[in-house]
């Protein structure tokens, strides 16, 4: 496929700008038409482009001048529209989670596939640069045998929360801390670890609406680690991501917050640790960083016409491990 490809941004929240900047740095890609239910929003926004604009994303599939589309729209939708757009004939990436089930999300992969479309993911920890050399100091057999691993993924959506014009705080549009950030460690999980063999899995409200606000998971990876993941939107620092990784010859611990964000210790007496040269310090760059890269992996996917590099079955994965935290969640509000 030689020609440039042509993307239709559905949602123009927020996180659609980076995948817009994403688009803008990748010179196979351009945005060719864009779609808000503010049509105010929609106009400005396709303007810079010449590209078309649309209130009614249906309408934006069925134009001939898309190839592809990025959905960035409220959770509750992504199945929905996902599915609309790959019986359209276009090539899909959506923003995680997939879905809100993990039975929409085998059908949207089943779809794609039927229809020979590339259908992705916008998972961006497969691009963070700390996961990727972790997960490469663990495969060198490093630090040996894993036998715990902790997680933290911590910022601030109290404004968003507290916004009642805003999905974010609500669960019926698939708000909630666990759909939202959960599904970034439970990909991880598996792409580092195999994936979750049990867990259980603690939810509380800080903010005081119904979508959990914090939670924490615990369990035992399919690698025979313990696990503990902490997430929590109430957090009031910039957005991290924290990966401890104890095992029988040393420990890797990394955070975006710090500096430098990735450090390895080779045993007991590893007072100083090892800072590993090779990841940036970058605080608030990281994860903008990360989301450009899982653009351009998309727009390469379909040129260049390989697997994209997120597998859609891992990202379904994440959403099914997110359902079982749920079923199996204790609500500590309710106790007294």
């Amino acid at each position: 496929m030689n020609k440039t490809l042509k993307i239709g941004l559905i949602g123009l929240g927020e996180i659609s700008l980076i995948h817009e900047a994403g688009y803008n740095e990748d010179p196979r890609a351009k945005i060719a038409a864009v779609c808000d239910l503010d049509e105010s929003i929609a106009k400005s926004r396709a303007e810079p482009y010449g590209a078309k604009y649309y209130t009614d994303y249906s309408e934006l599939m069925r134009s001939k001048d898309v190839d592809a589309v990025d959905i960035t729209l409220p959770h509750k939708l992504h199945y929905r529209a996902a599915k609309e757009a790959l019986l359209a004939g276009k090539h899909v990436l959506v923003e995680k989670p997939m879905t809100l089930k993990y039975r929409e999300a085998v059908d949207l992969i089943a779809t794609a596939r039927s229809q020979g479309l590339k259908f992705t993911v916008a998972e961006n920890t497969r691009f963070v640069e700390l996961y990727q050399k972790a997960i490469e100091i663990i495969r060198s057999d490093e630090i040996g045998k894993i036998w715990n691993v902790r997680t933290m993924i911590a910022g601030s959506e109290i404004a968003r929360y507290s916004d009642k014009k805003s999905w974010v705080g609500s669960k019926k549009m698939g708000g909630g801390i666990v759909i939202d950030a959960g599904v970034h460690t439970f990909y991880l999980f598996r792409w580092a670890f195999g994936g979750v063999r049990f867990l259980r899995a603690f939810n509380w409200h800080q903010l005081g609406t119904d979508a959990e606000d914090n939670s924490l998971v615990v369990g035992k990876l399919r690698n025979g680690a313990t696990f503990q993941s902490y997430f929590s939107d109430t957090a009031q620092n910039p957005w991290t991501e924290r990966l401890e990784v104890y095992g029988e010859k040393g420990v890797i611990i990394g955070d975006q917050l710090f500096n430098p964000p990735l450090k390895l210790y080779r045993g007991p007496m590893d007072e100083d640790g090892q800072m590993v040269d090779e990841i940036e310090y970058d605080p608030m760059g990281w994860k903008i960083k990360s989301i450009m890269k899982e653009v351009s992996d998309f727009v390469g996917s379909i040129i260049e016409d390989r697997v994209p590099l997120v597998n859609p079955y891992d990202a379904a994965y994440a959403v099914k491990i997110a359902e079982l935290v749920y079923s199996s969640a204790m609500e500590l509000d309710s106790i007294e």
